[in-house]
């Protein structure tokens, strides 16, 4: 079971205690993401998760460093749409160290000039490294224009100019606003003490000193994403492949739909037995793989259909997605692709038990979107009670032919289908 526990200076604290582990993951999660900057300063969250692992006020760079070594495990950070999240993940005993450095990194910055030039170098490179990757940047073309005109839609990397931008005093103030204990979500889940565990994270916070600045709201309050239709191009000589990333509007992580979604989307492209994967790969070998994704969101979803094939197949690997989407919608699922698809669903969310870092993730996830942890006996039986006919009415929302969209990169002089195309194909 998970407890939770809300600390006087309003962090939020969730501890897991698993008895037949001998390691522990611990995450700081901030409730902060390149879905709540301003669109100059597009990319500031991720920039600071970089930047704030170069100095604090009581560690170097080079002692950050050689502590992370001496911890052994993992020890991470990452950025998404909606929340920034630092980690570590290593053996039991080492608790207080690991606490002490993870703290001290997220909570007592003391980043200089120096370290942002460094960063900001580092950080255009990986731009630059994402849009040679035609995979990464088929799926930033789409997202951008399907909710061009929202937040949610930007890169979470920023943009070239945005980050070249960014300055010390930038990064601070949003410190400042972000960072703030009400707006953290410290998450814990392994072979540790309860009780010892939450002593030692009181003590961390009583221990920080705020840092002079400008505070005030982390983010803005912004309207649900609203989809457009799009069908993008963009011609890259010299690739075998054509890059294709189909979409629509899905549903959010708070939606009643959403379990509906997530078994809609195994039927469809979850695995080699799904729908798309047998008619396109295997029946006609239009491509080599070809998969869906549902992506939700706080405020919205979209789901999404990527697959490469050579370009003189383009054509038809559209035709028979589109069919298969249609079919879906006109017959449903079958009881046995219900049954299967509902086995994988469960086997995931079960076998993530077993780790760690899933579980510690998991809590602060569900903390985030909807203010408690959620139990997986309650997630099971959200997952059983979805029926044939909420898939089919989730099929027939989400392919209604409205608004759909798509962006292909790669060796292709012209698109084989217009926008009028595709709503005629699924209606």
């Amino acid at each position: 079971m998970v407890k939770k526990f809300v600390l006087p200076n309003g962090a939020t604290v969730l501890i897991d205690r698993m008895q037949d582990v001998r390691s522990f993951s611990l995450g700081f999660f901030v409730g902060a993401g390149s879905g709540d900057e301003p669109t100059a300063k597009q990319g500031i969250s991720h920039f600071l998760e970089h930047v704030l692992f170069k100095r604090t006020r009581r560690r170097s760079t080079v002692q950050i460093a050689r502590e992370i070594d001496r911890l052994g495990g993992d020890v991470d950070a990452f950025t998404t749409k909606e929340y920034t999240g630092f980690y570590v993940h290593t053996l039991d005993s080492r608790f207080p160290e690991a606490l002490d450095l993870l703290g001290d990194v997220v909570l007592s910055p003391a980043f200089e000039s120096v370290d942002i030039e460094m960063e900001r170098g580092v950080i255009l490179d990986e731009i630059r490294e994402a849009s040679d990757n035609p995979d990464d940047e088929v799926h930033e073309l789409f997202v951008r224009s399907f909710w061009r005109s929202h937040p949610l839609g930007a890169p979470i990397l920023g943009t070239a100019e945005t980050v070249g931008s960014i300055s010390l005093a930038d990064l601070y103030r949003y410190y400042g606003a972000s960072y703030r204990p009400e707006n953290l979500i410290v998450s814990l889940a392994g072979h540790v003490p309860v009780r010892e565990c939450l002593a030692r994270i009181e003590a961390l916070f009583s221990r920080r000193r705020s840092r002079p600045g400008r505070s005030g709201e982390p983010g803005r309050r912004l309207a649900r994403p609203r989809g457009h239709q799009d069908l993008l191009l963009k011609s890259r000589r010299g690739l075998e492949q054509a890059h294709i990333c189909l979409g629509v509007e899905g549903p959010s992580q708070a939606s009643g739909r959403r379990f509906a979604a997530n078994l809609l989307d195994i039927v469809l492209g979850g695995g080699m037995s799904s729908r798309l994967f047998q008619e396109v790969r295997e029946k006609r070998g239009l491509a080599y793989s070809i998969a869906s994704s549902l992506n939700s969101f706080r405020l919205g979803g979209y789901e999404t259909i990527y697959a490469a094939c050579a370009p003189k197949n383009l054509g038809r690997l559209l035709e028979v997605t589109l069919r298969e989407l249609k079919r879906l919608k006109r017959e449903g699922v079958r009881p046995r692709e219900l049954a299967w698809a509902k086995e994988n669903l469960k086997g995931n969310m079960m076998l993530s038990l077993e780790s760690t870092v899933s579980r510690m993730s998991m809590h602060a996830r569900h903390e985030f979107y909807f203010g408690k942890p959620a139990s997986t006996e309650e997630m099971i039986t959200r997952v059983e009670a979805v029926t044939s006919g909420d898939i089919a009415e989730e099929a027939e929302r989400l392919f209604d032919g409205r608004i759909i969209s798509m962006a292909v990169v790669g060796n292709v002089a012209k698109l084989p289908l217009t926008a009028p195309d595709f709503a005629t194909s699924l209606n």
